[in-house]
């Protein structure tokens, strides 16, 4: 579907497990492509919520509703509802509801048959245990469990990249899962995590250079791309997550599109609100039926560029 000047509405979410906020802006040399990013278009944080007021229940504090493990927060970033809509609390998917809540590609698909989708991760439980849906046109899952995530995420990038320079997607997601190994193994204030993020940094580089070049060919000149990049949870200093302290519970998202006047901010911007920011710059309105809890972040008003 095209947009009110024309342009076709296209999609890249990159997701990058476990990469701590501050640990991403605290240099840009950290991190280039992704600084670039957020220089060029627009980012926020907040925290993953508790399931009570103020993280208290009647039988004292709780534990976060949003709990910080992968899968709950893929789940999330996906479907866009929280784990007492999707049903996944731990990484053992026990309880997923993805029938009724699916990932943001297999609904636009559902929506408007046509849409060519693709995914590629490096965690291969998020295809396994059905996050991503088989009614996707192309997934790929690499073992970055049995490989390292260094190799599997180098396999996922050239993955993509090959999506964006021989094909035509209309939306694709992303996932790395070299930050959260190196967190694990080594803690976020590693130079161990450094390297991770920087090599992530850069697949992400490449990436966008492909999307560049759409641009410039004039058969793609009506591409209008929206880029976004968001992780699941943090890490405590020491490394490992699952907790309810701010270091594991704050997430951010960076949106980058044609017309986004430079190094703006978005409003706490939740996990949950990428699938419907999704399917909106996809051309598709979010039905209420549909149940989403999460909200569309706001297009921009300044006047379109041919960069995102």
């Amino acid at each position: 579907m095209r947009d009110a000047e024309g342009r076709h509405g296209k999609v890249l979410v990159v997701g990058m497990d476990g990469l701590r906020y501050d640990r991403l802006t605290r240099s840009p040399s950290n991190a280039p492509v992704l600084h670039g990013l957020m220089a060029a278009g627009a980012v926020g944080t907040s925290l993953l919520p508790y399931g009570e007021a103020d993280g208290q229940s009647e039988h004292g504090p709780s534990t976060s509703m949003a709990y910080t493990d992968s899968g709950p927060g893929w789940s999330s970033i996906l479907t866009g509802v929280w784990p007492d809509r999707h049903g996944v609390r731990g990484n053992d998917f026990a309880g997923a509801d993805y029938a009724r809540y699916p990932d943001f590609l297999t609904r636009a698909a559902a929506v408007r048959p046509g849409l060519r989708t693709a995914a590629a991760v490096s965690w291969p439980q998020l295809v396994r245990r059905g996050v991503l849906g088989p009614a996707i046109d192309r997934r790929r899952r690499y073992n970055g469990e049995f490989r390292g995530y260094r190799t599997a995420d180098r396999r996922v990038a050239r993955t993509a990249l090959r999506w964006l320079t021989k094909h035509d997607p209309d939306v694709v997601f992303v996932y790395f899962g070299a930050t959260d190994e190196a967190g694990h193994d080594t803690g976020p204030l590693s130079p161990a995590y450094d390297r991770a993020l920087l090599a992530q940094d850069a697949h992400l580089g490449r990436l966008l250079e492909a999307i560049d070049a759409r641009r410039s060919d004039p058969r793609r000149a009506d591409e209008r791309w929206t880029v976004l990049v968001t992780t699941d949870h943090g890490h405590l200093d020491t490394g490992g997550h699952g907790g309810d302290t701010h270091a594991e519970r704050e997430v951010f998202v960076i949106l980058a599109e044609p017309g986004r006047p430079d190094g703006s901010l978005l409003d706490s911007p939740r996990l949950i609100d990428v699938a419907p920011t999704v399917l909106d710059r996809l051309g598709i309105p979010v039905d209420p039926a549909w149940g989403l809890q999460g909200r569309v972040l706001p297009r921009p008003t300044a006047p379109t560029s041919d960069r995102s």
